[in-house]
């Protein structure tokens, strides 16, 4: 496995999908506000983090991965913001930027290691086409440098049906590893595989009443559907489960030593995995490898990304 990772600086991996930035505001509660029955918080701290498909490439970044981040935000305050956060974290943008659109930002208020408060400022309509069109030219020019990609989906407004179909027929002889959102999961038709978290996955599946249990056969009809070649689902504190491209299925527990917040772990997944799975190409091998880097970020709060020094601390702490 540390061979394995070792060798993450010789990928190139494309990143495309629904731009967020994350603000923090840190803070400590004394009292009670007289104005209403709510905390009062006393501001400490602020900070910024890449938020969205833009935390996959971070934790990527972070793993030694050269990678490079496309999609659609604002023409505003909070877009420089992600550009600076890009290239000081040696992240290549491919960014289209349009005033008809504010830039995803995320604000959490936090107080006592407790989030108290999220404000969400974002536009979830879906991205002109001329737009959309203008980002897949930009990304075709420079398909042949990359080795995989990953589709992380946020509903934000950019993974339309078509434009995922257009990214697979771009990248046809190359992994596409999508994490999904929503319900229309027919758009995701064709790709190497798909990343949902449990609860995503029996809504996908139409029976939200399905237990760890009981995901096999369910899984295997999906894949099927989909024309996938295998199916990952996280399971957060349980681990993972896999049914990789040979239709062999396997569930790992989690490597988490402690877990304060599963906010972002399926970014930090997904990077691990698509580098693992490219480099490998061994399914659980490479499942193994996200569920790894995904057990340190949980004992992060908020979004986080792991290294690889981290995880190999992280196996010596768990034993």
């Amino acid at each position: 496995m540390k061979e394995l990772f070792q060798n993450f600086k010789n990928l190139n991996i494309l990143v495309v999908g629904d731009l967020i930035l994350d603000n923090y505001i840190w803070g400590s509660v004394n009292r009670i506000s007289p104005e209403a029955p709510v905390p009062v918080v006393t501001v400490n701290r602020r900070e910024n983090r890449i938020g969205g498909a833009g935390n996959v490439a971070a934790n990527l970044a972070s793993l030694n991965v050269n990678v490079t981040i496309a999609g659609v935000c604002g023409e505003d305050k909070n877009a420089e913001i992600l550009k600076d956060l890009f290239n000081n974290g040696k992240i290549r943008p491919f960014l289209i930027q349009t005033p008809s659109r504010k830039t995803t930002t995320k604000s959490r208020v936090i107080a006592q290691r407790q989030q108290l408060l999220r404000i969400d400022e974002e536009d979830t309509e879906p991205v002109k086409k001329d737009i959309a069109r203008k980002l897949i030219s930009m990304i075709s020019l420079v398909k042949e440098n990359f080795d995989g990609v990953i589709l992380s989906d946020y509903a934000k407004g950019l993974l339309s049906e078509e434009f995922i179909q257009e990214i697979l027929m771009l990248f046809g002889n190359k992994p596409v590893i999508i994490d999904p959102k929503g319900f229309n999961y027919r758009k995701y038709h064709g790709a190497t595989t798909i990343k949902p978290n449990f609860r995503e996955f029996t809504a996908a599946v139409r029976h939200p009443e399905l237990t760890k249990d009981e995901m096999d056969d369910y899984a295997r009809k999906l894949v099927k559907d989909l024309d996938l070649k295998g199916i990952v689902v996280t399971l957060g504190e349980e681990g993972v489960y896999i049914l990789n491209n040979k239709s062999k299925s396997l569930r790992i527990p989690t490597k988490a030593k402690e877990v304060y917040d599963v906010s972002g772990a399926g970014d930090t997944f997904i990077a691990s995995f698509t580098a693992g799975l490219i480099l490998s190409g061994d399914w659980f091998v490479a499942a193994k490898a996200g569920n790894l880097a995904s057990g340190v970020v949980v004992g992060k709060i908020g979004t986080a990304t792991a290294t690889i020094e981290e995880m190999f601390n992280h196996i010596d702490l768990i034993g």
